[in-house]
């Protein structure tokens, strides 16, 4: 009770990747959350935009996650007791496998380096990534082909369905 009460509010948060290798798979970041108050951990999915994936909010919900956890039909007639995961175990450059993936953790927030140098002696030090090439092509612009104008040619360009140019109404009327 007086640990909790201690450490109520107090979370640890780590950033943390895993390299799916399935079909539509790739690379995911998640924010991993400790829990101080009673040692439950959750993981959260940064959604990116435009990714073309359907943006699941959550990994794994509010719970004590297990380091090799007893899959069975009837979650309590286990009779073997787990190991859970524990502040000492999540440092950055180490491993954390969730139900079979297997994440690493890279970074972590200013509160939790500074609890670990306090309370566990430990540094954590950022894990730096691979970094893919960006998937950017560059389109050059087409020369303009003598039909209209090059205003004209570069709507043509700019978007699918262009749109007729402005006139200077100042210029027609004169």
């Amino acid at each position: 009770m007086h640990s909790f009460i201690e450490n109520t509010g107090k979370v640890l948060s780590f950033s943390i990747y895993w390299e799916d290798s399935s079909y539509d798979g790739g690379d995911k970041f998640y924010t991993l959350n400790f829990f101080l108050s009673d040692s439950t951990i959750e993981i959260k999915e940064i959604a990116e935009q435009n990714s073309g994936r359907y943006a699941f909010p959550m990994l794994l919900k509010r719970q004590k996650l297990a380091k090799s956890p007893i899959l069975t039909h009837c979650p309590g007639m286990s009779l073997r007791t787990e190991n859970y995961y524990e502040p000492e175990d999540l440092t950055c450059g180490s491993s954390v496998v969730v139900y079979g993936r297997n994440c690493l953790i890279y970074n972590c927030d200013d509160f939790t380096k500074a609890w670990f140098t306090k309370n566990l002696s430990l540094t954590q030090n950022p894990v730096q990534l691979k970094k893919p090439a960006p998937n950017l092509i560059y389109q050059a612009v087409p020369k303009h082909t003598g039909y209209g104008t090059e205003e004209d040619s570069m709507n043509g360009v700019l978007s699918l369905n262009p749109k007729a140019p402005k006139k200077d109404m100042k210029k027609v009327f004169k």
